[in-house]
C-alpha cells in the first residue's frame, strides 16, 4: 500500500536546523587525479564523438554530384531505359543485376 506523504508518528517535522548548510572543503589533488577519467576512457570518448560526428552527414563525392548535375543540365546524361526498367525490376524483387 502507499503511504502518505505527510509526517509519520514518531518523526518530527523538518526544523530549520534540518535544513543548514554546510560547507565542503576542496578535495586533495590525489583525489581529484582519481576522480579524472583515465586517458584510456577519454580516447574513447573522443572516438565516440568522432564517429557520432560522421554519422551525420552521408559521405558524399562532391565533384562527381556536380559532374552529374552539369551533364543533366546539358542534356548529356545518358539515360537509358531499359537500365531504368531492370533496376526498378531489381529493386521491386529485392535482385542484384550483377551478380
Amino acid at each position: 500500500m502507499i503511504e502518505s506523504i505527510g509526517s509519520k508518528a514518531g518523526i518530527g517535522a523538518v526544523t530549520p536546523q534540518d535544513r543548514l548548510v554546510v560547507p565542503i572543503t576542496p578535495a586533495s589533488p590525489a583525489a581529484n587525479a582519481a576522480a579524472r577519467p583515465s586517458e584510456a576512457v577519454t580516447r574513447q570518448l573522443e572516438l565516440s564523438a568522432l564517429a557520432f560526428d560522421f554519422g551525420k552527414a552521408a559521405p558524399v563525392d562532391e565533384k562527381r554530384v556536380e559532374e552529374v548535375k552539369r551533364a543533366v543540365r546539358n542534356g548529356t546524361y545518358p539515360v537509358t531505359p531499359e537500365t531504368i526498367a531492370d533496376r526498378l525490376l531489381a529493386l521491386k524483387l529485392y535482385w542484384s543485376p550483377k551478380k
